[in-house]
């Protein structure tokens, strides 16, 4: 899942203190990161990572 709202955020946040298992999380704020820079992150993470490791995972970008 793919997200620029802060309440998604804080909802996975909460999963992940409580143990519940979500397919992870990239969040990237819009006033830091521009939509050119989350492309080029966005596939960056689909080309070099592996689906099980983002698994209960937030990863913030800019990377």
């Amino acid at each position: 899942m793919v997200t620029q709202d802060i309440r998604f955020r804080v909802l996975a946040e909460n999963w992940q203190r409580t143990g519940q298992v979500f397919s992870g999380l990239v969040f990237a704020h819009q006033r830091y990161v521009s939509f050119g820079v989350m492309v080029l992150d966005l596939e960056l993470i689909a080309k070099a990572t592996d689906p099980a490791y983002l698994a209960s995972r937030i990863v913030q970008l800019p990377l």
